[in-house]
């Protein structure tokens, strides 16, 4: 199994379950979030693929992504899971994104390539995950695994987990970081008690 560990600093936080929408289909885009989020902030938790677009909006300039880590990790097998799909290779990746002089959030990923084709993407052409999706033409199943926030104060840092996935060719789970104060905020109502709090989907599943 292969997952990324809990953010750093968070052993008691509050832990509140919350039903998320399974996953996002056709039929079904709505996905319920907490009130605890602004409307910008439930906007980008629930992004499914555009989020560089929506936040490039927000602030009406392009975005720049910066690599810091895109190595394979060494305890790769060529065995098949339990989904009966091969792993070729496991990607440990990191990024920073950036809008104009505005570092907006940093990305930590681990990328599962199940097919050769997506290996040499990876490996040879240095593809990033929305040319991957590109490529094999084929929007990727979503699904929203956990929120979080550190503290309660308005505009403080705020991250989601979740996955994508296109069967037989590539799983990633990723989370992705807001940094404090990246949009304006509403008034805060909650008593602020120095913890934060991460709101995550029963059962709580970050493996892939």
């Amino acid at each position: 199994m292969h997952t990324l560990p809990p953010p750093e600093g968070t052993e008691d936080y509050h832990r509140i379950p919350f039903q998320f929408t399974d996953k996002v289909s056709s039929r079904n885009v709505f996905i319920r979030l907490p009130d605890s989020f602004t409307p910008v902030e439930r906007m980008v938790l629930q992004a499914s693929g555009n989020l560089q677009r929506i936040i490039s909006a927000y602030f009406n300039v392009p975005s720049h992504v910066e690599i810091i880590k895109n190595g394979a990790m060494p305890a790769t097998t060529t065995t098949t899971t339990n989904s009966g799909d091969p792993i070729h290779q496991v990607y440990d990746r990191q990024t920073k994104i950036h809008f104009g002089d505005i570092m907006a959030y940093e990305a930590d990923s681990i990328v599962i390539a199940r097919d050769q084709k997506i290996l040499e993407l990876i490996e040879v052409h240095k593809y990033g995950l929305g040319q991957i999706f590109r490529y094999a033409q084929r929007t990727p199943d979503f699904k929203l695994l956990a929120v979080g926030r550190h503290g309660t104060k308005p505009g403080s840092s705020f991250w989601r987990d979740y996955s994508l996935r296109i069967p037989g060719l590539v799983d990633c789970f990723i989370r992705e970081t807001f940094v404090q104060g990246l949009f304006h905020t509403m008034t805060d109502t909650q008593q602020e008690d120095g913890k934060g709090t991460i709101w995550f989907n029963q059962p709580l599943d970050t493996t892939i």
